[in-house]
C-alpha cells in the first residue's frame, strides 16, 4: 500500500476465506531512519491488533496466512502511534515550511522488504482520496491541464500536536520544533489555537520558551501567559528581559497580572514592577533594567574580567555606564575603547564624562531624536538626581522612530544609524 486511507475499512480474510474484520487503522513504531509499520488493527464488533509482518496484501485483498482462531496478538509498546487516530485529520506542525497544516493522508514507502512512514500528505489531492474522490483530481487534470499536486510532508519534518480525542498535553518536548529559530517557532505558534498554543510553550524549556515568546503578537503573549500554569509563566517572565516582561504583563487583568509578579522572585519582579510604573509611550516605559554598570574606581582589566564574570546578554553591552558609589552616572566607555586601553589604566581616565542621557517621563520622540542626532546605540535612562535607572537599546528604539526622524530633514545626508533605521523599518 501507499497511502493509509488506501487499506482503511478495506477487510482482511483468513486463510480459509473467512472474513476477520475492516482495517479501522494501522501501527507504526518511531525508530530510524522511518518509522516501521508493525501492526494493523482490525475490527468486527471487536477490534483486534496484528502483527504487520503476518500480513499479505495483494491486489484487491488483504490475507493472513492462518486461520482466525490463531492469528498471533501484537504486543503494543509505549512508543506507537495509531495512524488514523493519531495523526489523520489532525493538525501538525511542517517544521520545513514553518507551518500548522492538516494531515489529509499518511504515505508509506517500501524498503527493504518492510513498509515503513514516509511522510503525511497536506493537499487538496489526499483530502480528496480521504473522502474517496481522488478520481475528481483527474478530471480537474483534463479540464484544466493542470494536475492536482500532491503535499508530502516528510516525516523527520513533522510535529505532531494532537492525540486521541483532542489536544494532548505534551509529556515531553517538541523536539523538532525546538530546534527552530525563535522567530519561525513563534510563526508557527500564531497559527494554532490557544490550546496548542500554551501546549507548545508548556513543552518547550523555559530558555526557549523565554526567547519565543517575545517574537509573537503581543495579543498572543497575552493569550499564552493566561493560559499556562501561574508557576511556569513567572519562570518564563523571569528569563525574559525585563522591559520585554513588563510589556506582557501590561497587557494582562490585573488579578493576573498580580498573581505572577507574587510568584516571581522579589529582584525580578522588582525591576518589572519599576517599568510597569511608567507610562507606555515614555523613555522609562520603553527601557530595560537590563545594562552593565561599573564602578569608576575599576581597571580596563579588571573591568574586562568583570565583564567575562558577568556574560551579559550583545544587545546590553553597546555601552558601560560608570557609576559612583550611589549608583550616579558619572560616565560612559565603549568596548573599543575599553579593549584597546592599557590593562592597568582606571577607567576614570578614558571614559566619557559628558553623557547624553534621557529621563524617564520624557517621550519616545525625545529620545528617538537623542540617537538620532547622537548616533546612538543605546541610551541612558536617569532621574532626576542623575542615578541610572536604565538603557534604550537602538533595537527596542526602531519600531517607535518617527517617520520624519529616521528619514531624515530635506537636505541632509543620513547618518549610519539613520542607513540601518531606515533599512530594518523598511524591511
Amino acid at each position: 500500500m501507499q497511502f493509509l486511507t488506501e487499506v482503511l475499512g478495506r477487510t482482511v480474510f483468513d486463510n480459509t476465506g473467512e472474513p476477520v474484520g475492516k482495517v479501522r487503522d494501522v501501527i507504526v513504531t518511531p525508530m530510524e531512519p522511518l518509522p516501521l509499520v508493525t501492526a494493523v488493527v482490525v475490527g468486527n464488533g471487536s477490534e483486534r491488533t496484528i502483527p504487520w509482518n503476518i500480513v499479505r496484501e495483494e491486489v484487491g485483498r488483504i490475507s493472513l496466512p492462518v486461520r482466525k482462531d490463531r492469528i498471533p496478538s501484537y504486543t503494543p509498546k509505549e512508543n506507537d502511534i495509531r495512524l488514523k487516530k493519531e495523526v489523520l485529520d489532525r493538525q501538525i506542525v511542517d517544521v520545513h515550511d514553518y507551518k500548522v497544516v492538516r494531515v489529509n493522508d499518511v504515505r508509506f514507502i517500501e524498503t527493504a522488504g518492510q513498509l515503513r512512514l514516509l511522510g503525511v500528505d497536506a493537499s487538496t489531492r489526499g483530502l480528496l482520496r480521504e473522502l474517496g474522490i481522488e478520481w475528481l483530481a483527474n478530471a480537474l487534470r483534463a479540464i484544466f491541464r493542470k494536475p492536482v499536486p500532491e503535499k508530502i510532508i516528510a516525516w523527520d519534518d513533522v510535529e505532531t500536536l494532537e492525540r486521541s480525542a483532542g489536544p494532548i498535553k505534551l509529556k515531553i518536548p517538541l523536539e523538532k520544533l525546538s530546534r527552530l529559530h525563535p522567530s519561525d517557532i513563534a510563526d508557527i505558534i500564531e497559527q494554532m489555537n490557544p490550546t496548542q498554543r500554551a501546549d507548545v510553550i508548556e513543552s518547550l524549556d523555559i530558555e526557549t520558551a523565554a526567547d519565543v515568546l517575545p517574537e509573537a503578537s503581543p495579543e498572543i503573549q497575552a493569550e499564552i501567559i493566561e493560559g499556562i500554569d501561574t508557576e511556569r509563566a513567572s519562570d518564563i517572565l523571569e528569563e525574559m528581559d525585563p522591559d520585554e516582561a513588563a510589556d506582557i504583563l501590561g497587557d494582562l487583568p490585573e488579578e493576573r497580572k498580580k498573581e505572577i509578579l507574587d510568584e516571581m522572585q522579589p529582584e525580578e519582579a522588582e525591576d518589572v514592577r519599576q517599568l510597569l510604573s511608567y507610562e507606555d509611550e515614555t523613555a522609562g516605559g520603553l527601557m530595560t533594567t537590563e545594562y552593565v554598570a561599573v564602578p569608576s574606581e575599576m581597571t580596563a582589566q579588571q573591568t574586562i574580567d568583570y565583564l567575562r564574570e558577568l556574560a551579559p546578554d550583545a544587545e546590553t553591552i553597546y555601552y558601560l555606564y560608570v557609576v559612583n558609589e550611589d549608583n550616579k552616572l558619572v560616565g560612559v566607555i565603549s568596548l573599543r575603547d575599553l579593549i584597546v586601553a592599557k590593562p592597568d589604566t582606571p577607567i576614570s581616565q578614558f571614559m566619557v564624562t559628558r553623557v547624553i542621557h534621557v529621563h524617564p517621563e520624557a517621550s519616545v520622540r525625545e529620545a528617538a531624536e537623542l540617537f538620532q542626532k547622537y548616533n546612538l546605540l543605546a541610551l541612558p535612562v536617569v532621574d532626576y538626581d542623575n542615578q541610572l535607572k536604565g538603557i534604550i537599546t537602538v533595537d527596542d528604539m526602531l519600531e517607535h522612530i518617527p517617520a520624519e526622524v529616521w528619514h531624515g530633514r530635506p537636505g541632509r545626508k543620513l547618518t549610519a544609524l539613520e542607513q540601518r533605521l531606515r533599512h530594518e523599518v523598511e524591511a
